[in-house]
């Protein structure tokens, strides 16, 4: 009998060495399904193999559909860790030698929460080739994913991006098959947001790249959120979100509350505006986190009001409690940082309604600020740059919405 010990030593280097290739054929020797092997450490280490070295992608595969048809029922579930591989073949071999187990292929296998979460992951993956195979996975298992949703957010927090992602909309699906688990969802989203937040002893905040992701998570379940739960995140957005100390989260967490209000803004105007109106209320406790919240509240309350008609009595409550807030004493380098922000987004946004809620922040923001801050801030130079831009429809869309809402908010008072 051969000593494995030595070969996974060998197997799991990072790159590829002069003794890979002989190991690898000792190794394919003994894969007969009724020899007693360490199956589960031979798939890990050959997952390993096929990430760090492709190019034996020929041989790795038939050496795990060959090593899976060995395995027993209750091996399932750890057989499917390549699916939370970064690299697309590995998910895909992966994947295709599960179908190799005699439980799956023989539609037998057992309901298990780490086997529906593996396989739900996979079925949610953006390359459409690991779905595809997945779906037929999904169908030998035969079995409703439930509602324990713990290795979905595990999954949110896992160490690779593209199982964060794929992970954050897979647990969107899923709640939208069981509404009734959302607002605990929620909850616990929320808790893994605050789990997050921490500063270690270091001072390094280590621990952005996870509320990153429940920004992710939220953002895209801004489509199943129901009218009772549009208090609860905007709550949570204003009271912590909105001053996360990362650019990248905040700015996402912005773009939450943008997709959420144009989701669900035109029917719950009454619900929301009084939710932004009583935090621009409030006093500041703390100016720098006051100032981070209220950029964001103001952009909420630009976006809420393109929703309304012009005639509409509730646009002038609107506007003028953005002009009540943008007229309150504050440094010059907020305001400068309010308009790059709203230019920023109007400019860059992949998503059409995100630029056409800026373009409403922004003319309510000059309005406040007055004519001459078109100059000041350098808005002018912008839009007419955006505008011209030839390489860039997004800016040049951005400059026309911007230009729209400026004509409407300024009138007579400002020229294209």
């Amino acid at each position: 009998m051969f000593d494995y010990s030595i070969m996974e030593r060998i197997l799991s280097s990072p790159k590829k060495t002069r003794l890979h290739g002989d190991v690898l054929r000792i190794l394919f020797l003994h894969m007969d399904p009724i020899l007693p092997l360490p199956r589960l450490k031979m798939l890990s280490v050959l997952y390993h193999v096929l990430g760090a070295i492709p190019s034996y992608q020929g041989s790795v595969g038939p050496a795990l559909n060959e090593l899976c048809l060995g395995l027993q029922s209750e091996e399932v579930a750890p057989a499917l860790s390549g699916v939370y591989v970064k690299d697309l073949h590995v998910r895909l071999a992966c994947l295709n030698a599960a179908k190799c187990i005699p439980a799956i292929s023989s539609r037998s296998v057992p309901q298990d929460v780490e086997i529906a979460t593996s396989i739900w992951i996979a079925l949610h993956d953006p390359e459409k080739s690991v779905a595809e195979v997945a779906e037929d996975l999904w169908d030998r298992y035969d079995c409703e994913f439930g509602t324990d949703y713990s290795g979905l957010f595990r999954a949110v927090s896992h160490v690779n991006y593209n199982v964060r992602v794929v992970a954050s909309d897979a647990l969107v699906a899923v709640l939208d098959e069981y509404p009734d688990t959302l607002q605990e969802s929620l909850a616990t989203l929320f808790s893994l947001y605050i789990r997050d937040s921490g500063v270690g002893d270091d001072m390094i905040d280590s621990g952005w790249f996870g509320r990153q992701v429940i920004a992710m998570a939220l953002h895209a379940a801004a489509d199943v959120l129901r009218t009772k739960d549009l208090p609860v995140v905007m709550t949570f957005l204003i009271s912590r979100a909105l001053a996360d100390t990362n650019v990248d989260v905040r700015g996402r967490m912005i773009n939450v509350g943008i997709m959420i209000i144009d989701k669900h803004g035109k029917d719950n105007v009454s619900l929301l505006f009084p939710i932004f109106e009583n935090y621009l209320n409030k006093k500041a406790s703390d100016e720098e986190k006051y100032d981070l919240v209220r950029e964001g509240v103001v952009i909420f309350t630009g976006a809420l009001a393109k929703h309304l008609s012009k005639d509409d009595p509730k646009v002038h409550a609107v506007v003028e409690k953005l002009l009540e807030v943008i007229n309150s004493p504050s440094e010059a380098e907020d305001a400068l940082s309010l308009v790059t922000r709203l230019l920023d987004q109007l400019m860059k946004s992949e998503k059409y309604r995100e630029r056409r809620g800026a373009a409403f922040g922004l003319a309510g923001v000059i309005k406040g600020f007055g004519i001459s801050s078109l100059k000041k801030y350098g808005v002018a130079i912008v839009l007419r740059e955006g505008l011209a831009h030839r390489n860039s429809a997004k800016c040049r869309e951005g400059s026309l919405l911007a230009f729209g809402c400026l004509c409407e908010k300024l009138g007579k008072f400002f020229e294209p």
